[in-house]
């Protein structure tokens, strides 16, 4: 198609409709070219931000959970530095003397052999008849079942323990279901076994009713301890073996390893401002 305009001679002179797109301006298109490109900056910059929030939220709420399962050490070295400013004058500080005194699950006496012969352990919520579990269950036996570092009965020290806090029906089920495996399960009938669901408001949903608790976690679930502060180390536990397989025991141990310095830092360090005083 074409449009006519008339000139100052008065005669018509006939022009093309459209431009051609090899007609447009330059500066035109190299415009549009930096637009572009400040849209992609942008949004990496976005995307790069976001990743690094995630990253940091990940990280912070290990920390929580390492610190926030021994509330009772914290509390109760807080308590003791408020009596030394009472007694002596001294600032409010952490005793590092009493940082691992009461530890939160010294009260449960199935867990004991575990965390004295283990360095890490893992709590494992779960049941025979949830289909959930099975995957979780068999990715445990191929990291760890054939290897030497998961501790067993016969008394020599190991890396990890596995310790089965049962949602099993019936003790068959629990019986079948554990008697292969290198687990060390809470005892059917053991009162602890409840107890323990309490105290990390873990459970299966057809058991909130009868234990009454608000329910945090669902099964499965793997709630890895430090054994020797009776730290969280991370409550994902069950997803880690099944993403990374045996790999998830190093992934454990650099987590414990940093957990650890953290809290001897603090302790340290509070010790070494009361000397200065």
């Amino acid at each position: 198609m074409q449009r006519r305009i008339r000139n100052t001679s008065g005669s018509t002179t006939a022009l093309p409709l459209r431009v051609k797109n090899d007609e447009y301006p330059r500066k035109t298109r190299t415009a549009r070219r930096r637009r572009f490109s400040k849209r992609a900056v942008i949004i990496a910059i976005i995307i790069s931000s976001i990743l690094t929030l995630v990253g940091f939220i990940v990280v912070w709420e290990s920390v929580v959970s390492f610190f926030g399962s021994s509330t009772s050490s914290l509390t109760n070295s807080l308590q003791t530095g408020a009596s030394h400013n009472n007694d002596g004058g001294t600032s409010r500080h952490l005793d590092r003397s009493n940082f691992y005194e009461q530890r939160p699950l010294d009260r449960f006496s199935e867990l004991q052999y575990a965390l004295e012969h283990s360095k890490l352990v893992l709590l494992y919520f779960a049941a025979s008849w949830c289909p959930m579990s099975t995957p979780i269950s068999d990715a445990l036996d191929e990291a760890f079942g054939k290897g030497d570092v998961l501790l067993t009965r016969n008394g020599q020290k190991k890396t990890l323990s596995i310790v089965y806090v049962s949602s099993d029906k019936t003790l068959e089920e629990y019986t079948e279901y554990t008697r292969k495996r290198h687990w060390l399960p809470i005892p059917f009938e053991s009162p602890e076994k409840n107890q323990l669901k309490r105290h990390f408001a873990t459970c299966a949903h057809r058991e909130i009713e009868e234990l009454q608790f608000d329910r945090k976690h669902e099964i499965p679930t793997g709630i890895v301890i430090e054994s020797r502060t009776q730290g969280i180390i991370t409550t994902n536990g069950a997803d880690d073996v099944e993403e990374m397989g045996a790999g998830a025991l190093e992934h454990w141990l650099k987590m414990q390893g940093w957990a650890s310095q953290m809290a001897n830092s603090i302790a340290q360090g509070n010790d070494g401002s009361s000397e200065k005083e």
